[in-house]
């Protein structure tokens, strides 16, 4: 025959692999074979698509939820691709045609890109399936092969050593409590505490602000306006209105047109007698000076006050609901500090600053420790301001409250300066209020940056009802919104504090994710063993003992997202991804590192050091919002033998106890082998080395 006169039109290649029975599949997107689990279609549903079933590849895709229609299929796979589409109302699936294999192998793999979205059997015609489709019911269901194995189902554990060490014993993690910084003991007897603090406010104060003294998080301080607000840490805005005396400071940068001080008070104002414009704060300061100004008024003489009208300041206290406030400090992540906004008040608040700064200059250091309740000048950044001293227990770490700010500070003697009776009398304006629905968490990076933003520049609406009074604190419920953008500061710290629990097809992530605080180093440091199960290999897990109570902060965070927010049943890390996991009740933060096919990832609890085989069904993905630094380091032991008997590890252990404050003869770090290494000075432990006792 003529090679001109071929005819190839008919010429597939591929076409008796397509329609050759034998080597036809159905495969779930796990690779399960499904043949016994396709949909059964009625009888006339399937009449109708055998001519299709024959000529076109396609996908059943059972209706899971709502959401899966014909225009969410049509938009999933592209208009381009699909050929046609026929729903099935007996069995509740959707049959999609697509126009040649190719158009079926990338919807395929696109439907493996997004499992979340839909599940589909792939398959194709097939006669010997068809006649046993036919011998059902058009109503009975197919019968599922039972599973080999389930999620849920615990096998037994797979102990055999591997490539990762398992710690020996199921010890309880140590948890460690911050003691409180003031007790009921305290305002008892008459003490300055209890006069300075009448409605014991201070008793349920709290510091959180721990880690940034371990520098985790490097927050410059920030000038936002010349000469006025200095933004430093703890959410606090310092003024620095007056540095050097009285006539350095401008009151004018902060004020509007047509504000005055009032002859009264010397407060600034913008109330003013419309005949004689004389300034005035309000009908108080008026009524001092209403005989002298009735003389005066619209004859243009000065007004001349006697001795007995003086200075006044504005009403203290927390605004009527409806008013405008500022927001001082942070105390917790549910805890701020208001004052009013009142433009008297704001003045006011300005003025006792700067008279404590300038009058301090003269205040002389204090040469014996303070006591509890007492009223002190704080030099801050070589400033000073008022303060009431907290808890003087350890001389090194003295806690004041700078109550002008509401800020806990952490300091020292040195940095502490008598107060004079005149300046403790001054007025004190910003009062603790909590913010309604936000819960008390841990102070993490995320919430952080939002306290940061927040200086006194802002101002929010505040509102309340005074029924929703926390007798038990001191402290009134509130809704804060600002009044530029009319965003609702509850809201937005709510939205940031609440994990989310990520989807199963995103990548996990990593240990290098999140911050690390390394270990203080030198001679004669004071660590907490939080784990000593590996001690047989020569090293042990710690911490510093601030950073012990970080920890265990922490963790009321995680317990509440693996107990009420993390849905997904079962989750297998891929090795070197961060998880929560369950251990001995409670849930924590952890790294796989090791899958094993009995369903037991190995799990090394980072806050803690041990390792233990976790089945799937007590792990949860990691969110994204738990940004919390790492602060438990591996320490390696040094000066000892390459195998240890049983006396000596038990020695070993007596020098390291369980959630124990052990003081290390030296610590190092190795930057060769990126490790940290102890020594010990323990005569019984070397004298067990030496053999010399057992």
């Amino acid at each position: 025959m003529d090679s001109a006169e071929e005819n190839w039109s008919d010429f597939d290649p591929i076409a008796k692999d397509f329609y050759d029975e034998a080597q036809n599949k159905y495969t779930s997107e796990s690779g399960d074979i499904l043949v016994d689990e396709a949909p059964v279609p009625l009888k006339n549903e399937k009449e109708k698509g055998d001519a299709k079933q024959i000529k076109y590849p396609y996908l059943v895709i059972p209706k899971s939820s709502p959401f899966v229609t014909e225009k969410m299929l049509i938009n999933f796979f592209g208009m381009t691709s699909v050929q046609g589409l026929e729903y099935r109302r007996g069995s509740c699936v959707y049959f999609v045609y697509f126009l040649n294999i190719g158009s079926l192998e990338a919807a395929r793999l696109r439907v493996e890109k997004y499992p979340n979205l839909i599940r589909c059997v792939t398959g194709r015609h097939q006669k010997e399936r068809e006649r046993n489709f036919e011998s059902l019911a058009a109503t009975e269901t197919m019968p599922k092969p039972s599973p080999a194995f389930l999620e849920t189902e615990r096998t037994p554990v797979d102990l055999q050593p591997h490539g990762v060490p398992i710690s020996a014993g199921r010890h309880k993690h140590p948890e460690f409590l911050r003691p409180p910084l003031v007790t009921k003991a305290d305002y008892q007897g008459g003490s300055l505490l209890a006069t300075n603090d009448p409605y014991q406010r201070y008793l349920n104060v709290k510091y959180e602000f721990a880690l940034e003294r371990h520098n985790v998080y490097n927050l410059a301080d920030e000038t936002r306006i010349p000469q006025v607000v200095l933004h430093f840490r703890s959410g606090r805005s310092i003024p620095v209105s007056a540095i050097a005396n009285a006539k350095d400071v401008k009151y004018e940068n902060l004020l509007e047109p047509g504000i005055s001080k009032c002859v009264v008070c010397q407060n600034w104002t913008d109330t003013f007698c419309k005949l004689c414009k004389m300034p005035f704060c309000n009908a108080s300061c008026f009524a001092d000076v209403a005989e002298q100004h009735k003389e005066t008024c619209g004859k243009g003489e000065l007004l001349e006050l006697d001795e007995n009208v003086g200075r006044k300041f504005p009403k203290t206290g927390l605004p009527l609901s409806g008013s405008k406030v500022r927001i001082t400090a942070f105390e917790q992540t549910n805890v701020v500090y208001v004052r009013s906004a009142d433009i008297q008040v704001d003045i006011a608040y300005y003025t006792v600053l700067s008279e404590v700064m300038m009058l301090g200059k003269t205040a002389s250091n204090l040469q014996t420790n303070p006591v509890s309740g007492q009223i002190v000048l704080y030099e801050f950044e070589r400033r000073l301001f008022r303060a009431m001293v907290l808890n003087v227990d350890d001389p090194e770490d003295i806690y004041v409250v700078c109550i002008d700010f509401g800020s806990i500070e952490v300091t020292q003697l040195k940095f502490l300066y008598e107060c004079s009776s005149y300046l403790a009398r001054l007025p004190c304006y910003p009062v603790a209020v909590q913010l309604r629905g936000i819960p008390r968490r841990f102070l993490g990076p995320n919430i952080r940056e939002i306290m940061y933003e927040l200086d006194q520049s802002m101002v929010f609406d505040i509102k309340y009802s005074k029924r929703e009074f926390d007798y038990s604190k001191s402290l009134q419920i509130v809704v804060l919104t600002e009044i530029e953008v009319n965003g609702s500061l509850n809201r937005l710290f709510k939205t940031i504090m609440t994990p989310v629990e990520p989807s199963l097809s995103d990548l996990g992530y990593t240990e290098d994710f999140l911050p690390h605080v390394p270990l203080p180093t030198g001679k004669n440091i004071d660590l907490v063993v939080m784990d000593n199960s590996f001690l047989n290999f020569g090293f042990v897990y710690c911490t510093a003992r601030d950073l012990a109570y970080e920890i265990t902060k922490m963790q009321r965070d995680i317990q509440e997202y693996g107990e009420k927010i993390a849905k997904c049943t079962t989750y297998a890390p891929p090795k070197g991804t961060l998880c929560i996991a369950k251990y001995e009740g409670k849930w924590c933060r952890g790294v796989s590192l090791e899958l094993v096919g009995d369903g037991y990832p190995r799990i090394l609890f980072i806050d803690y050091g041990n390792i233990v085989p976790t089945h799937v069904s007590d792990i949860r993905a990691y969110p994204p919002q738990f940004i919390f630094p790492v602060m438990t380091e591996e320490l390696s032991v040094n000066d000892l033998p390459d195998e240890l008997n049983d006396v000596q590890i038990k020695q070993l252990e007596q020098c390291f106890p369980l959630g124990a404050t052990v003081t290390c003869s030296e610590v190092i770090y190795s930057e060769k082998d990126n490790k940290f290494c102890v020594r010990i000075d323990s005569l019984h432990f070397k004298l067990a080395l030496s053999g010399k006792i057992s």
